[in-house]
């Protein structure tokens, strides 16, 4: 084994043994709380996403219990197997131990992909079906032989039941066959459109979830995305770099893109099919979510799957490349991989330490000390009386941190999005009970008239603050509701 080999078996063995150690302090974020609820009513596939995260909750659970390293121990060896997956992508392609052992400390010093293996998504097994995809192509593109063919659609198919965002890949794996002269030939053959076939079949449940459902979450998914580009929002534009520069970490902001650039430039006018390769699998990525983010809102963690491949080339750039842009990226290399790193421990240190209040940025922070309330306020007005908030964070998060799960509901209970929750809640069975409703200055909500007409009676309970070292993190509103009259009011 070489010294660059060892080197990253040392790297990708300390950053796992911390994020096992690391995954048992920080409570559970609201969007884990909610993919855990799925975990507990196991279906072929759910409203907003599909089924990845959950049957990987449901698995680890079923083996430990319900507790936060289970939950969350999917996503570290997801991301465990990322790094390994990019060591090898980048080694195939280079043949470089010294790209290969920057790009894994590259993606670890980003805040997008150190936090976010630390945290169980559905993006967590999607990145790492993606990125078995590129490396499935590149050894395709090295080795030439139909079963990589199928190797990639089985991983697509897997993609696709982790989140629906991995089909853009097909987009960049077709102009990058079609464009290059040694590979195109494959369009000729039944094995690209099989291994399409053989992803299709492992999406099927998937399809028949929404089969059985009248197509609800791809029409989410479709309309959603369609009505909010209504108008140019340069905004939103804005707030998709300044989200970007935070995940990324000022150095790796330029430092990734710039390496997609350099790929296409030595991909698309040098012809080289390495770089043609990195270029084309980002490219798709690149271009639906810049363009969606003139419209509408896109979230910090979509553009992830591009950087993969780009973070690869840039690697090979700063490192081979003898350009003005290459040293000067290279000058750099040392202090901003370090203030990356520096940014990233901070982040991880947050959670842990509360120091200032972050405002919405905060979803950690006071879930035990509500859920004891809300259990305090239960047995004051009776064992029949619900609990249920306006989206589906706070009901989430309840449900986790009460002792027998508390069953919770959502926004359904007032006829408004609830999501999955729309499928567990069983309206009926709640008419004529009391609730406890609950918001925050995080998730306020101001519709409270609007609550007023599905109750007899509401009465509101004095604000409880969560406060560490005289200073208010974050403020819950909880409210009595008697009478619960429905949703067709």
């Amino acid at each position: 084994m070489t010294t660059d080999k060892k080197n990253v078996v040392l790297i990708i063995s300390l950053i796992t043994l911390f994020r096992l150690i690391y995954i048992n302090f920080v409570p559970l974020v609201p969007q884990e709380a909610y993919y855990w609820k799925y975990a507990k009513n196991l279906a072929l596939s759910y409203f907003d996403h599909p089924p990845m995260a959950a049957w990987t909750i449901a698995l680890f659970t079923a083996i430990g219990g319900d507790h936060i390293f289970f939950i969350r121990l999917g996503s570290v060896l997801f991301s465990l197997g990322l790094m390994i997956l990019l060591f090898n992508i980048s080694w195939e392609l280079f043949h470089d131990g010294k790209i290969a052992l920057l790009s894994v400390v590259a993606i670890s010093c980003t805040a997008l992909f150190s936090i976010g293996a630390t945290v169980i998504t559905p993006d967590v097994p999607f990145i790492f079906f993606w990125a078995l995809i590129v490396y499935f192509m590149v050894k395709l593109m090295n080795n030439p032989g139909a079963h990589w063919w199928y190797l990639a659609g089985a991983a697509l198919g897997f993609g696709l039941i982790s989140k629906y965002t991995v089909v853009l890949i097909v987009s960049g794996i077709f102009f990058f066959i079609l464009l290059s002269k040694k590979q195109r030939h494959w369009l000729k053959t039944i094995h690209p459109y099989a291994a399409l076939v053989l992803a299709f079949l492992i999406f099927m449940p998937v399809i028949i979830w929404n089969y059985q459902h009248d197509w609800a979450s791809f029409m989410f998914q479709s309309s959603r995305r369609f009505s909010e580009m209504k108008r140019l929002r340069l905004d939103y534009f804005g707030q998709l770099i300044g989200t970007q520069l935070g995940m990324l970490t000022p150095y790796l902001f330029f430092f990734i893109p710039g390496g997609w650039l350099f790929s296409g430039w030595k991909g698309l006018k040098q012809k080289d099919e390495k770089y043609a390769l990195l270029f084309w699998l980002s490219l798709p990525v690149y271009f639906v979510f810049i363009s969606s983010s003139l419209r509408s809102l896109v979230k910090p963690n979509w553009l992830a799957p591009a950087y993969i491949t780009s973070i690869i080339a840039a690697c090979s750039c700063v490192l081979t490349e003898r350009t003005k842009a290459a040293r000067w990226f290279k000058k750099l290399l040392k202090p901003g991989l370090i203030l990356g790193l520096v940014i990233v421990i901070f982040m991880h240190l947050l959670p842990l330490f509360p120091i200032t209040p972050i405002r919405k940025g905060d979803t950690w922070t006071g879930w035990k000390e509500l859920s004891n309330r809300v259990l305090e306020i239960k047995r004051e007005m009776g064992e029949n009386t619900f609990i249920f908030g306006h989206e589906y964070k706070i009901p989430s998060e309840i449900t986790f941190y009460t002792p027998n799960h508390e069953e919770t509901h959502a926004g359904e209970i007032i006829g408004e999005k609830g999501l999955q929750y729309n499928f567990w809640t069983k309206i009926d069975e709640l008419i004529n009970k009391d609730a406890i409703f609950v918001t925050s200055d995080a998730q306020r909500y101001k519709k409270i008239k609007k609550l007023e007409a599905h109750f007899e009676r509401i009465e509101a309970e004095t604000p409880m603050e969560i406060s560490y070292h005289n200073k208010i993190f974050r403020i819950f509103y909880i409210y009595r509701c008697y009478g619960y009259k429905g949703v067709n009011q």
